[in-house]
């Protein structure tokens, strides 16, 4: 009896085994990236930006971005702060705003959205 119940023992083992180890894999193709396929060269006035944040083809998209969230909650696309001055520009007010509000708790009204901004 005890030899019939090693082997099953042992496939058991060796099937969890291989379950184990390709459900991460599984999990991180199932990961809906939000990526920007195109760029608007269009400068965009500060006034309208909350934050932004920095894509990388490495992370799996198509091209390197900068992705501005507008006080509307809008995404907008722009190139990489390397190809276009004014985008440079909006990223050093954007850091600047964001290390004032930090200093102040965001204590003023227009620090609040920046507390919990989801880009």
């Amino acid at each position: 009896m005890a030899s019939s119940v090693i082997p099953a023992l042992s496939v058991s083992l060796c099937v969890l085994a291989f379950v184990l180890y390709c459900s991460p894999a599984e999990a991180q193709a199932d990961l809906a990236l939000d990526c920007c396929l195109t760029v608007s060269h269009k400068s965009i006035p500060k006034h309208l930006l909350l934050t932004y944040r920095k894509q990388f083809k490495f992370d799996g998209c198509p091209r390197d971005a900068v992705i501005f969230l507008t006080r509307k909650g809008r995404k907008l696309c722009s190139p990489p702060a390397a190809e276009e001055q004014w985008v440079k520009e909006n990223i050093k007010f954007l850091d600047t705003r964001l290390k004032k509000c930090k200093e102040i708790k965001f204590s003023e009204k227009r620090c609040h959205a920046l507390k919990n901004p989801t880009i």
